[in-house]
């Protein structure tokens, strides 16, 4: 993974979030950890490889959230 492909997949998941750390300013909801670069880097290089657990921040199904059964009112 290149750090392009590292930077692209963080920005993309779910799980990012900005903290206000300046010193820590990344972090990742689903592991639990605030760092300095971006999570997927911190992921790479401490097991060698992709993070498992990205999901995309984009929902694919836009209707997905929309009940198809009963009345709304």
């Amino acid at each position: 993974m290149t750090e392009i492909e590292a930077d692209k997949s963080c920005f993309q998941c779910r799980h990012l979030f900005v903290t206000h750390d300046k010193n820590r300013r990344w972090g990742c909801r689903k592991f639990g950890f605030k760092s300095g670069i971006l999570p997927a880097r911190v992921v790479l290089s401490t097991s060698g490889m992709k993070c498992a657990s990205f999901q995309s921040r984009f929902s694919v199904n836009k209707t997905a959230n929309v009940r198809s059964k009963g009345r709304f009112a």
